[in-house]
């Protein structure tokens, strides 16, 4: 955190605002939690007669996605702990940054651009990806399985990558690129089944890991 980004906490600080639950990013802050960051629109007001260039967003779609990454790390971030998460501006890393940068001062973790031995890898991989991988194995006779790579974590596993979209369109941030869900037979499959059955995707990704859970039980 450099020394611009010390006194903006500060001030947050000063006026009552509980920066665990908002994202510092550029020239923007974005409220993770609108009732537990007690980011009223009158301490809004308090902030801007001091940093008046930078824009505060609130949005319920972002303030969704970042509760269902807390539900997801919860269990797998430590304090002081680091983090590595490739730089390559694209839309889905961006996030990534984002929707953990309250980490440093929840539990004092270090988010970093280089990988080492120490550091624990951030995976993009969002809802779809594991839905649409489920869906390969099982149409291609594969054993259907999570394939977690060791010594990652995937806050977006429970994160649909269309709400990723349709929240960025709402922001002025810039990108250099995305995911594009291609459409092929599994697409397809998965694009029906989203149209009849309410939270398909959460449903297919609870199954695999209740699968998971049995089988690691049994051998």
């Amino acid at each position: 955190m450099n020394a611009e980004e010390k006194n903006i906490i500060k001030t947050l600080n000063k006026i009552g605002v509980d920066t665990r639950f908002i994202s510092l990013y550029k020239n923007g802050i974005y409220i993770n939690n609108l009732k537990f960051s007690k980011f009223s629109r009158k301490k809004e007001d308090d902030f801007r007669k001091e940093y008046p260039q930078i824009e505060v967003i609130r949005s319920k779609l972002f303030q969704k996605i970042c509760i269902k990454v807390s539900r997801t790390v919860k269990n797998q971030i430590k304090p002081q702990v680091k983090l590595y998460i490739e730089n390559n501006n694209s839309l889905e890393n961006i996030l990534l940054y984002l929707v953990l940068e309250p980490y440093k001062r929840k539990y004092g973790v270090k988010i970093l651009e280089t990988k080492s031995e120490d550091t624990l890898n951030v995976s993009n991989y969002c809802q779809d990806d594991f839905c649409l991988n489920y869906l390969n194995s099982m149409t291609e006779g594969r054993k259907i399985t999570n394939n977690l790579e060791e010594n990652t974590i995937y806050p977006l596993k429970h994160v649909k990558h269309q709400w990723i979209c349709d929240w960025v369109e709402s922001t002025n941030i810039k990108y250099s690129s995305r995911k594009e869900m291609n459409e092929d037979n599994n697409k397809e499959i998965l694009n029906f089944l989203e149209k009849h059955i309410p939270n398909v995707q959460e449903s297919i990704i609870q199954s695999v890991n209740y699968l998971e859970k049995n089988n690691q039980q049994q051998e």
